[in-house]
């Protein structure tokens, strides 16, 4: 899967990368919210994680930005503000995540959309004639 970060602060940005790079994925990092649309105008990802607080287009707004213009994206949205991952949400984000967050519960969020975008791959505990949606196994806010 091809993912974008889009993160301020380098260290949590790092952090998502590097993880994310062992799990076999491909990842870009945007600091601010016009860097990231500039990122998704030139390149393809299936997947954008994104913090509530990052310069210039806020979180929200950038969720709002992929969701009208590349509804195949799933949004990861972050925030250690409970307002914030409502706002998020109400934009359209697929699942929020508080911080501070389980890192394995990113991946997790990941796997899930990988395999219900591949039918034949099965999610643990899915009923074998139920296709599944990623809501059943992720609620919005985590």
């Amino acid at each position: 899967m091809n993912v974008l970060v889009v993160e301020s602060n380098p260290g949590i940005a790092q952090l998502l990368s590097s993880f994310l790079r062992r799990c076999g994925h491909v990842v870009d990092e945007a600091s601010y919210g016009r860097e990231a649309i500039r990122k998704l105008q030139d390149s393809r990802y299936d997947i954008v994680i994104t913090d509530s607080e990052i310069i210039g287009v806020d979180g929200a707004e950038l969720c709002k930005y992929v969701k009208s213009h590349f509804q195949d994206i799933y949004v990861i949205g972050i925030s250690g503000y409970l307002s914030a991952l409502k706002d998020l949400a109400d934009a359209g984000a697929d699942v929020c995540f508080s911080k501070p967050f389980d890192i394995d519960q990113v991946r997790k969020a990941i796997d899930c959309r990988t395999a219900l975008r591949n039918p034949s791959v099965r999610m643990p505990n899915q009923n074998p004639s139920s296709p599944g949606k990623l809501s059943e196994f992720f609620p919005l806010v985590i």
